[in-house]
């Protein structure tokens, strides 16, 4: 009797097992997925091109400009001081502060290069000479090493040129130095265009004569 009651209770689970891979079965077959090759929809991607065809190579920050706004040189300062946690590993800002990796970067704008007092510079930045203006900070930060090959800073640099500039304000924020700002740069030239370059100057524009009425019979 026990042997029965076991084999139905096994007859009872196989045929469950059964009834299940025969439901997937049947669904496979009632329901093929059919999957594209190719996408539906792709984006498309525009890059725009200059006129012309070649970007114009940008030139330096206009520090002169950038800065000759008060409000706006607070807000730069501000996001400066935030760039600037990113260097803290290596260097202090506040004035009289050690030498870490890096050195005490108080009064890096206006400072002699490599003139820092307790820190052992680099032959290649004692090399370098000058002294940290606007543009050389510029240059520096954007590639320490392009800049100054063989320089000991690691840093890859910073290369948004909105933070580069931030951080150049921060540094003036805190430099005892009084370092003049340089002149804004000139507004560039005005575009020539194609009616302008055909026409030569001086040169009366040429007009085309309308035609004459005819007369009716």
């Amino acid at each position: 009797m026990s042997d029965l009651r076991m084999n139905s209770i096994f007859g009872a689970v196989l045929a469950s097992v059964l009834g299940v891979m025969g439901v997937g079965v049947l669904a496979d077959a009632l329901v093929h997925p059919n999957y594209p090759d190719k996408a539906g929809y792709l984006p498309e991607v525009v890059l725009e091109t200059p006129a012309g065809g070649v970007a114009a190579p940008s030139g330096p920050p206009d520090f002169g400009l950038l800065f000759a706004d008060a409000a706006q040189l607070q807000e730069l300062i501000a996001r400066g001081q935030r760039v600037s946690a990113q260097c803290t590993a290596c260097h202090t800002f506040e004035a009289g502060g050690p030498n870490r990796i890096g050195p005490n970067l108080h009064d890096a704008l206006g400072r002699q290069v490599a003139s820092h007092a307790g820190y052992d510079f680099s032959e290649a930045m004692r090399a370098r000479g000058g002294a940290w203006d606007y543009l050389a900070l510029n240059d520096y930060l954007l590639s320490p090493a392009r800049d100054v090959p063989g320089t000991k800073m690691a840093f890859a640099g910073l290369r948004n040129e909105q933070d580069r500039v931030a951080m150049i304000a921060y540094l003036r924020s805190l430099s005892p130095n009084n370092v003049p700002l340089p002149a804004p740069l000139p507004a560039p030239a005005p575009t020539e265009t194609a009616e302008d370059a055909e026409t030569p100057e001086g040169a009366e524009p040429v007009t085309t004569p309308a035609p004459a009425a005819s007369g009716g019979g």
